[in-house]
């Protein structure tokens, strides 16, 4: 009786949970290699990636008190991700619209889409001032920690002028081909409404060594196995002091520096789109 009870009350409890709450698996789009995308800013090739691929706005929260939900006359969010077997490498499709953007000023308080990725889901903080256990120099726990077993990206939303990313750590060369690369569409000027388009990929590292991809381990990505991931949207209008908007995939704001709080996305299998 009571083992009947306990599950009738875990089914009111599971009926009761609001929708967002409930556990939602988030999935890498797999493209053969004839349908790669080209890095050329044209959302044309992503349109076999079905809509429940696309992760929007709705999904993330602005945790830093400006904003309780989503307002898209101000900022609109869809991101597509993908995959393809035999070829580390993920591929992004971000497309925005801001009611201002802020990006010619050379600095870091320019809208900006920060992505983190830790492709063996190691988990664990990754950035020097998270460095866990005893301190070390700052220069040793910057080499030699920092962004070694995840990365993350401060891409510039749109570039400044030739500098696509600020790449946080010592491993510049991750973001420079072979490892990257990236292209935009938009027509707005600084200051104006507008949709811009961004197109890239990145190449995920178990280890990123600061002295070159030579000492370093790329992630074998597989079908089926898990990437860690996630992201966040930093808004800025015309008070570079003051942030619009700090809008973040991950329930934790320190994503950014502990992998603990990335989302696991599954690297999905191929899946043939039915024709009507």
């Amino acid at each position: 009786m009571k083992a009947y009870l306990k599950k009738w009350w875990l089914f009111i409890l599971i009926l009761a949970m609001p929708v967002n709450s409930m556990a939602q698996e988030y999935k890498i789009w797999q493209f053969t290699p004839e349908q790669l995308p080209k890095i050329d800013g044209n959302a044309t090739d992503w349109e076999a990636v079905p809509d429940s691929f696309v992760i929007s706005i709705d999904r993330m929260k602005e945790d830093e008190g400006r904003y309780t939900s989503a307002k898209k006359s101000t900022l609109d969010i869809r991101v597509k991700v993908a995959w393809c077997a035999g070829i580390n490498r993920l591929y992004f499709l971000y497309e925005a619209y801001d009611n201002y953007w802020r990006f010619s000023e050379n600095s870091l308080n320019t809208d900006i889409f920060e992505v983190v990725v830790d492709g063996n889901c190691s988990g664990g903080p990754f950035i020097d001032r998270f460095f866990p256990g005893k301190k070390i120099d700052v220069w040793q726990s910057w080499f030699n920690f920092h962004g070694c077993h995840a990365q993350n990206y401060h891409i510039f939303t749109p570039p400044h002028k030739e500098d696509w990313c600020m790449l946080w750590g010592p491993q510049v060369w991750l973001k420079e081909k072979p490892y990257a690369d990236y292209a935009y569409k938009y027509h707005f000027k600084e200051g104006k409404p507008g949709k811009l388009t961004l197109e890239f990929y990145l190449t995920p590292f178990d280890h990123a060594d600061a002295a070159g991809p030579q000492k370093s381990k790329p992630t074998i990505l597989q079908e089926n196995k898990y990437v860690g991931l996630c992201w966040a949207v930093i808004d800025y209008d015309a008070d570079p002091q003051n942030k619009d908007g700090f809008w973040n995939l991950s329930s934790e704001h320190t994503m950014y520096g502990n992998a603990d709080y990335l989302l696991k996305m599954r690297l999905m299998p191929l899946i043939k789109n039915k024709k009507p």
